[in-house]
C-alpha cells in the first residue's frame, strides 16, 4: 500500500548490497522475532531448515518485555551472529524462504517508520554502512523530501501523537523544524549550535514548567530571529571551554561502556583504537596523558580533517532527531532537557572516538569516520539500556545542567 512519506532524499537511494556488506545486521545485537513470525517457523516442513529454526528460536518469557513484537529472538553464536547467517553473510531463511517469511524486525531494518497523527516518515538507520555513506557524506546536507512510497505491511511502526495531546503538541512540527534548521546553520559550529539548541530547549521547558503555553511561538520566533544576528552568534562562540572537566567526564561515560559488554567485535576493533590513540597502551587513567595525546589529535588530525568535512557530523545529528521525532511532546515519561542531555553526550561521545582514532591512524578519511560512526551507533544507539543510564549519570554526578552539557559538546 502506498502512503505519502516524509523522507530524507538519501533513502530514495538506499538498496541493500547483502553479502557485499563489510558488516551485517545479524550480528553484535539481539535479533528479535514477533510472535505471528514465530507461529509461522513452527510450520515449517523443511526437515533441515525446520531444525535450525528449532535449535535456534527462544522465546522471551521475560513477563516486562514480552510482547507480540518481541515474542522471541534467535540464539547468537560464539561469534555473536544470529545463528540462522550463513558463511557468505545472508541469512538461511531468506534465502530458503523468501523475504516475505523474516520477521517485521528484519524486514524493516535498516528502515525507520515513524507514523505521527496519522502521517508516515522513513530514514535509515545510521548503524547500517550503506546508509551511513548515503546519509553522512552528503556535503549539501541532508534535506526532505515528500514520496509515495509502497508500505510493508510487515515494517515495524513507531506510533506518536495518539496519546492524550497537551497544550505543547501542536507546537511539535514548528519545534522541530527549528531544532533541524540550528543543527544545520554552518555559521556555528557543532557545538555551538548544540548549545543555541540547548538554549532553545531550556526555554522551552521553562515554558513548560510554568504552563504558559501561549509564549511558545514567540520563543521560536526569537530563536530564529538570532540566528541571523551576527552579535548572537559571535557572543556564543565567546564561551569558554574546560578542557580538563570535559575529557573527564567523556572518558568516565565512555569507560562506564564496558559496564555493559562490548558483543560487536567489530565496535570493539574500534574502542580499542579509541583508547590506544587517547592513552598510548597506559595501563591506567591519567588526565594529563589523556588531555595532551587529545590536543595533539584534534590539532593534527581531526581538525583539518572536519574544517572541510563537519558537515558529516551534522548529518549525522540530523537523522538523529529526524529519527527520534525529536521533541518529544507527547509522553512526560521523558522530557525536553532529558533529550537533549541525551544528544549531547552521544555527540561528545563519538567525537571523543574520532579524535582517538584518528591519533591510532594518524589521519582520518571518509572511510576510517564512517567505519567509526557506523560501529558506534550500531553499538550505541540501539541500546536502551544504555542510553537511559546516560542521563542518570548526568544527573548523579551533577551534570545535568545546560552549562554542564555545553562543556561536553565544544570545541
Amino acid at each position: 500500500m502506498k502512503q505519502n512519506t516524509l523522507m530524507p532524499e538519501y533513502m530514495s537511494k538506499f538498496k541493500c548490497i547483502g553479502g557485499d556488506c563489510e558488516d551485517t545486521c545479524c550480528s553484535g545485537w539481539t535479533v528479535t522475532v514477533d510472535k505471528k513470525t514465530y507461529k509461522n517457523y513452527q510450520k515449517v516442513k523443511d526437515p533441515v531448515l525446520k531444525k535450525e529454526l528449532s535449535s535456534s528460536l527462544k522465546r522471551n518469557k521475560n513477563s516486562a518485555t514480552s510482547s507480540d513484537r518481541y515474542y522471541a529472538s534467535f540464539i547468537l553464536n560464539e561469534n555473536s551472529c544470529c545463528s540462522m547467517l550463513t558463511e557468505k553473510k545472508l541469512c538461511s531463511i531468506q534465502v530458503e524462504m523468501g523475504e516475505k517469511a523474516l520477521s517485521s524486525t528484519c524486514q524493516t531494518y535498516p528502515r525507520n517508520l515513524n507514523k505521527h497523527d496519522g502521517n508516515y516518515e522513513l530514514s535509515g538507520r545510521i548503524s547500517c554502512p550503506e546508509i551511513a555513506r548515503l546519509a553522512l557524506l552528503e556535503p549539501k546536507g541532508i534535506e526532505f523530501e515528500e514520496a509515495d512510497i509502497e508500505i510493508n505491511d510487515n515494517w515495524l511502526i513507531f506510533m506518536s501523537g495518539n496519546q492524550e495531546t497537551n497544550i505543547y503538541t501542536q507546537y511539535f512540527w514548528p519545534i522541530r523544524m527549528l531544532a533541524i534548521e540550528i543543527i544545520q546553520n554552518r555559521s556555528l559550529s557543532i557545538g555551538d549550535r548544540l548549545v543555541v539548541l540547548g538554549l532553545l530547549i531550556e526555554a522551552l521547558e521553562n515554558d513548560i514548567k510554568h504552563r504558559l503555553g501561549s509564549s511558545v511561538l514567540e520563543i521560536i520566533d526569537s530563536f530564529r530571529s538570532k540566528l541571523s544576528n551576527p552579535e548572537y552568534i559571535n557572543s556564543i562562540g565567546m564561551l569558554k571551554v574546560n578542557l580538563d572537566l570535559q575529557l573527564q567526564a567523556l572518558f568516565e561515560l565512555i569507560r562506564s561502556r564496558l559496564k555493559f559488554g562490548i558483543s560487536s567485535e567489530r565496535y570493539r576493533m574500534t574502542f580499542d583504537d579509541m583508547i590506544n590513540g587517547l592513552m598510548h597502551n597506559s595501563e591506567e587513567f591519567d588526565l594529563d596523558i589523556f588531555r595532551q595525546n587529545y590536543e595533539d589529535n584534534y590539532k593534527l588530525y581531526y581538525s583539518p580533517y572536519m574544517h572541510k568535512k563537519e558537515y558529516i557530523l551534522e548529518n549525522y545529528l540530523v537523522n538523529y532527531l529526524f529519527n527520534s521525532l525529536f521533541p518529544n511532546l507527547f509522553t512526560n515519561k521523558v522530557s525536553l532537557f532529558d533529550e537533549y542531555a541525551l544528544l549531547c553526550v552521544i555527540y561528545g561521545m563519538l567525537k571523543i572516538h574520532l579524535v582517538g582514532i584518528s591519533g591510532k591512524h594518524k589521519l582520518l578519511n571518509d572511510e576510517i569516520v564512517i567505519r567509526t560512526i557506523q560501529t558506534f551507533a550500531k553499538t550505541i544507539e540501539h541500546n536502551s539500556s544504555y542510553t537511559k543510564s546516560l542521563v542518570e549519570e548526568l544527573k548523579n554526578n551533577n551534570y545535568y545542567s545546560l552549562a554542564h552539557i555545553s562543556l561536553l559538546v565544544r570545541d
